[in-house]
């Protein structure tokens, strides 16, 4: 039996079709079978989320000297490696001549290397992904221009590709806009803007701006919040793709306290979203009212335990990102999502742009008040129905909240530190901080936001208190070093961009970093 199975297969003309693996992207037709999986492993950045809120100062984490480690395990990890599936999409969709697959892979990889190159600066970027077919396994890193300007080049194409074509049904294969064509183009160029105002500061971006801000047409943005770019989580307890409600216990309970910045700006401003943000003290009700607490930066693990009387003294994060093993009633699989990109965040590009003179169309304080109100919106919408029940409990205890708690009254906005009023200086400053606040919980953008304008400015620009003695840092980190396996694999390549760019080191600026 068996020489005779061996004669059968070894005459056969079939031989490569039946040793070839069926579930190859080489081999898949429909690269929109792909589509799925490549958006929602842009949404399992859970690590990234985290750190990149703690160097923006919304979270606080003492170890934040060693915060490449983590970067560097995720992105190199989850996002560089797992563009490779992207990039096979891309060509895949090519191939078979389905524009509209392309695009949206284009605009994939576009976002994925806007936070790679945001993350490090100069970057694999020309030659990446070129393993498989072009044999290049030691990329070059290009400088941060040439990746912007190219970026911005393939945003701009992936635009004229979805408006020349009609999308099949795809709509169950697409996680993030459900087949809508015309959301995709505004992410697009949504994110075009982005890079436009991020590299405003060393190049003159005032006519690309224009002509996108001048034909919504050609060049449609995001208009309201039914536009974001932003990944719900499965509703489905073991989704391993709901990073916040699969969470361990300790990842709620540890040492993820509000920063202390963010607690200064929100209290000054009487906000409501520290409602949303952050969880009351465990202890500390005052006078019948709940309280908000945070702690600086940066500090020891005594200093921690310490500070406000103890960690029972001190705040977490909000029960929206509660995870279901610490309550299993009001802990939500869906009410947090991942935001790659914000409608109030277009808002507050374009405001900063008019204030500017950048462009001379539309009016600054409608654009910074709708970049506000937003924000204040996006964050009611995902308040479930069942917080209004919520109940003060042991560890942590939370506050009944509905979507009414979390929308300021007309007076927010004519308070002196809102109101749109002042000297230029005045008015970017304030653009900035809400900017800033708006952008908790998205990935690297509020650190980057602060990188690029200097808002807040109460940053820690120093790290506060003691640092573990562990630490190297004199400063707040301006970048990640590169993960050292490039020295050891790719070091011709690492030693050509670490002399191009300046030391690799957290305190290197790069290129657009002018604050």
């Amino acid at each position: 039996m068996a020489s005779a199975f061996l004669l059968t297969v070894g005459c056969t003309n079939k031989f490569e079709e039946i040793n070839t693996n069926p579930n190859n992207p080489d081999r898949i037709e429909q690269p929109k079978l792909l589509l799925s999986g490549v958006i929602r492993q842009l949404g399992n950045l859970g690590d990234v989320k985290y750190y990149g809120s703690v160097l923006g100062d919304y979270l606080v984490d003492q170890y934040v000297s060693m915060f490449n480690d983590v970067f560097n395990s995720t992105l190199t990890g989850e996002l560089y490696y797992d563009g490779r599936d992207v990039q096979d999409m891309i060509n895949i969709a090519e191939q078979y001549k389905q524009p509209h697959i392309e695009a949206m892979g284009i605009i994939i990889k576009s976002f994925m290397f806007q936070q790679m190159t945001d993350t490090y600066g100069d970057f694999p970027y020309s030659e990446a992904f070129q393993g498989k077919t072009g044999q290049i396994f030691s990329p070059k890193y290009d400088s941060q221009e040439d990746i912007y300007n190219d970026l911005i080049l393939q945003l701009g194409s992936a635009n004229e590709l979805l408006m020349q074509t009609s999308a099949e049904e795809i709509g169950v294969y697409d996680c993030l806009y459900n087949g809508d064509l015309l959301k995709w183009r505004k992410f697009a160029n949504s994110l075009k803007l982005r890079l436009l105002m991020r590299m405003s500061g060393k190049k003159d971006v005032s006519k690309s701006i224009s002509d996108m801000v001048s034909n919504p047409d050609k060049y449609p943005l995001m208009t309201s919040n039914n536009d974001i770019a932003a990944i719900t989580y499965l509703d489905d307890e073991s989704s391993h793709w709901c990073p916040p409600y699969n969470a361990k216990l300790e990842k709620f309970n540890g040492t993820e306290f509000m920063s202390v910045i963010i607690e200064g700006h929100l209290k000054a401003l009487n906000d409501p979203r520290i409602k949303v943000y952050f969880s009351p003290t465990i202890k500390g009700v005052e006078q019948g009212k709940y309280v908000y607490a945070g702690v600086p930066n940066c500090v020891r693990d005594a200093d921690a335990a310490n500070f406000n009387g103890g960690d029972s003294y001190n705040s977490r994060k909000g029960y929206i990102y509660a995870p279901r093993l610490l309550d299993a009633v009001y802990a939500s699989p869906t009410a947090a999502q991942s935001i790659l990109l914000n409608y109030s965040e277009v808002m507050f590009n374009l405001a900063e742009a008019r204030e500017k003179g950048l462009i001379s169309t539309g009016d600054a304080v409608t654009y910074y008040k709708n970049g506000i109100k937003a924000s204040f919106e996006y964050w009611a919408s995902r308040i479930p129905d069942k917080f209004k029940e919520m109940k003060s409990m042991a560890t942590p205890p939370t506050e009944a909240l509905e979507a009414a708690d979390v929308i300021p009254n007309a007076s927010y906005y004519e308070q002196a530190n809102v109101a749109y009023t002042g000297t230029q200086a005045q008015k970017l400053e304030k653009i900035g901080v809400q900017k800033w606040i708006s952008l908790y919980m998205c990935g690297i953008e509020g650190w980057s936001e602060w990188r690029r304008t200097g808002y807040p400015t109460d940053i820690s620009i120093t790290p506060p208190r003691s640092l573990p003695s562990s630490s190297n840092l004199a400063a707040w980190p301006r970048r990640v070093p590169y993960p050292q396996n490039e020295q050891v694999y790719n070091t011709e390549q690492y030693n050509a961009a670490v002399t191009r760019q300046g030391a690799d080191n957290p305190l290197t600026r790069m290129w657009w970093d002018t604050k």
